[in-house]
């Protein structure tokens, strides 16, 4: 019976394992958003519970004839599958020619690859469970022993996962290690079924030590190809696929070199001085506060804000925060960061500011950029509670500003308009400032509260920006709020931690902008 416990153990452990890991194996492809786990969830179910029908027709149609040798042919085709998934993902460049929704390519994408090992490991249990059975005596109690070690293969596979292997071994390694697993199992049970009185006993016995000699070859080989020329820097962290990216993006400013959060363009660093991008307000904020010596960032990126703030205000403390420790290491071997004073924080930036876990530390200025993924927006950082916690956090005076893409008209405003409307609930003064050519142009917008009576008027405070910035980029940024269409903004909704459908709201956004900018993206990891 200790086989059979083994067997529903190990397909447990292997469907949760590859589901986890499914999400690390799409994010590099189309990133890792709610559409993404939506997808790896609904196809991994539908893959189960197809494969529970056909495992269930053939344990019937075939286990008496062949005892153990039906399990043994199955954990043989589960453990090909599997093994498929990573060469198959590195192949599906003809879906993403495709003119589809980032909603129907993540259904595709992980149809493609998940679909067909899902449903061979859920023809698994059926088949187990009959060959375990025998008779139907006390076969409910049977059953709920066999469901009772499934599902704890799953949790072990779930935790193992998350928590050890795609920190350490990476997903392809996951993979592997998953398709081994099968492997050897289905030695298990073909050795012993051998018949050594058999004809085909030493043509079977042959087969089983090629194959046993061919897997290890076949996995030394699986390793990923080199990386393409323009590809500095790759690694598969706990968070991201991980990537810097030299590629002239912008030849007007030297070389650039780019960091890639899975498939987003997260942040990029130019050779020469630029006057194009967000990470160029930095300036404005003296035009708001004449007390600029604690600054905290949510977000590292490339750190290209926090080094235009330090060169800015070179008298000021500055913390970033960011959750991938990798992201820090990137920065320092990649993104000059050793060479300026930066404290770096590691951690989640929604408890940095929780009252719970406050130091009492004030700032003079929080900037979240944490928002300029289009792909995976942390919404919890978009929240009217998240935004109460800044403001209680900093000083009389003090500036909060958040990044983040979204459009300032039009039908795909809601973004903007949801969270303009929640950090007008915290902080009535405030600002826009928006770096695209139109107002319904994909963007990336920054909404600037602060903590303040003391209200500065349109006029005013281009003035005051016209003085510090001879170039009149920031001016050219200010967004004049009359202009805006109060009737559609009153129809936003203000976030909170109840209820803040951003990905919802991302969707028409996607929608325009994914199938458009995707082509590029790929071109530069070439």
């Amino acid at each position: 019976m200790i086989q059979y416990y083994l067997s529903i153990f190990i397909a447990g452990f292997s469907l949760m394992t590859v589901e986890i890991v499914s999400s690390r194996i799409v994010a590099p492809i189309i990133g890792s958003s709610v559409f993404t786990w939506t997808s790896v969830i609904g196809i991994t179910l539908l893959g189960l519970s197809i494969g529970s029908l056909v495992g269930g027709e053939i344990a019937d149609r075939y286990l008496k004839a062949y005892g153990q040798k039906v399990l043994s042919f199955a954990l043989f085709v589960a453990a090909f599958l599997v093994y498929l998934i990573v060469p198959l993902s590195r192949n599906v460049g003809f879906i993403l020619d495709g003119s589809f929704s980032l909603p129907v390519l993540s259904i595709l994408i992980c149809g493609a690859l998940f679909l067909l090992p899902a449903l061979s490991i859920g023809a698994l249990s059926p088949i187990i469970f009959k060959l375990y059975v025998g008779d139907i005596k006390n076969i409910g109690k049977k059953y709920g022993i066999l469901s009772s070690v499934w599902s704890v293969g799953s949790i072990f596979g779930v935790f193992v996962t998350g928590f050890y292997f795609i920190s350490v071994i990476g997903s392809s390694g996951i993979i592997s290690l998953v398709s081994a697993t099968l492997f050897l199992l289905f030695y298990f049970f073909s050795l012993k079924n051998l018949d050594r009185s058999s004809p085909h006993f030493k043509r079977h016995l042959a087969f089983l030590v090629i194959l046993t000699l061919l897997l290890p070859l076949a996995f030394f080989f699986e390793k990923r190809p080199p990386l393409p020329a323009s590809v500095l820097f790759q690694r598969e962290t706990a968070y991201y696929d991980l990537r810097v990216v030299e590629y002239d993006l912008f030849p007007q400013y030297g070389k650039n070199r780019i960091l890639f959060l899975d498939t987003d363009p997260n942040s990029i660093q130019t050779e020469k001085p630029s006057k194009e991008f967000y990470t160029d307000i930095y300036p404005a904020f003296s035009a708001l506060s004449d007390t600029l010596k604690n600054i905290y960032v949510i977000g590292a990126g490339a750190y290209t804000l926090p080094i235009n703030l330090r060169k800015y205000y070179p008298d000021s403390n500055i913390t970033v925060s960011e959750i991938d420790p990798e992201v820090e290491k990137v920065g320092r071997a990649y993104f000059n960061v050793g060479n300026y004073d930066i404290k770096t924080v590691i951690g989640d930036a929604r408890l940095d500011f929780s009252p719970a876990r406050s130091t009492g530390e004030k700032y003079d200025l929080v900037f979240g950029d944490a928002y300029n993924s289009l792909i995976s927006v942390p919404w919890y950082l978009m929240t009217k509670e998240f935004f109460s916690d800044v403001r209680g956090s900093l000083n009389q005076g003090g500036i909060f500003a958040i990044n983040f893409i979204g459009t300032l008209q039009g039908p795909q405003s809601k973004v903007f308009g949801s969270v303009y409307n929640t950090m007008r609930e915290v902080f009535p003064n405030d600002y826009i400032f928006a770096f695209g050519n139109t107002p319904e142009e994909i963007q990336n917008i920054t909404i600037v509260g602060v903590k303040s009576d003391n209200h500065l008027s349109y006029d005013a405070l281009a003035e005051k920006l016209d003085t510090i910035d001879p170039t009149y980029f920031l001016t050219r940024s200010l967004v004049d709020k009359s202009s805006l269409d109060s009737s559609a903004l009153g129809k936003d909704m203000v976030l909170t931690d109840n209820f803040a459908p951003v990905d919802t709201m991302m969707t028409g956004l996607l929608s325009d902008y994914f199938p458009k900018y995707l082509p590029l993206y790929r071109k530069m990891l070439q």
